[in-house]
């Protein structure tokens, strides 16, 4: 009987052991997934750096150059098998930085000023579109406007916070937008979210299905 019960309690132990390597296994493999799609998307924003901003021949020669130094820098990073996770998170994060403040370097105050119109414009595209779909009113679309400057604040001193870990940063951020949607979400009819709830699960399904 005492055999048979050691038996039971070794089988429950390994079978408890297995769902827990599964389980963080799974994590492993979503938080990589995560992190290589935050990196494709950063690798596409700064190798479009400049783009209708009418860069001269010395910039783009140039912000080739710190594009170039920062793919050879992370891929000895990554080679690095001596660096605890934290700690490579923590050099990413610097290396990332040190890129964007390279690369913003080489634009004139002109371009600058160029980036913000241009980052204005998309979001007002963004909201003109919202706006046709769910047929909101003007005093919606005000309100909608109000909160994405309120909150884009919010994130903008996030990022810029330095004291912050980077993942910090990203738990702060992820926190601001879901106060960001709650609260456009409070300015919507209950027509228009599940209007805007459809199209965003027929959305999804489009992706998965590609």
């Amino acid at each position: 009987m005492k055999k048979i019960i050691i038996v039971m309690l070794g089988t429950v132990l390994i079978f408890g052991i297995s769902q827990i390597q599964a389980q963080e296994n799974a994590q492993n493999q979503k938080n990589k997934a995560f992190r290589q799609n935050r990196m494709k998307q950063q690798n596409m924003m700064y190798n479009n750096f400049g783009k209708g901003l009418q860069l001269t021949d010395e910039q783009k020669t140039k912000a080739k150059a710190i594009n170039q130094e920062y793919k050879e820098k992370i891929k000895a990073l990554k080679s690095n098998d001596n660096l605890t996770m934290g700690d490579y998170k923590k050099q990413e994060a610097a290396l990332q930085k040190e890129r964007k403040e390279k690369l913003n370097s080489l634009l004139t105050p002109e371009q600058k000023e160029k980036i913000k119109e241009n980052r204005e414009e998309k979001q007002e595209e963004k909201l003109e579109k919202m706006k046709s779909t769910l047929n909101l009113s003007d005093n919606q679309v005000n309100k909608i406007k109000e909160i994405q400057k309120e909150y884009s604040e919010k994130v903008k001193a996030v990022r810029e916070n330095n004291d912050l870990t980077p993942e910090q940063k990203k738990q702060q951020t992820m926190a601001i937008n879901k106060d960001r949607k709650k609260a456009i979400d409070a300015v919507l009819t209950k027509e228009q979210l599940k209007k805007r709830n459809e199209m965003f699960n027929n959305r999804k399904v489009d992706k998965a299905t590609k």
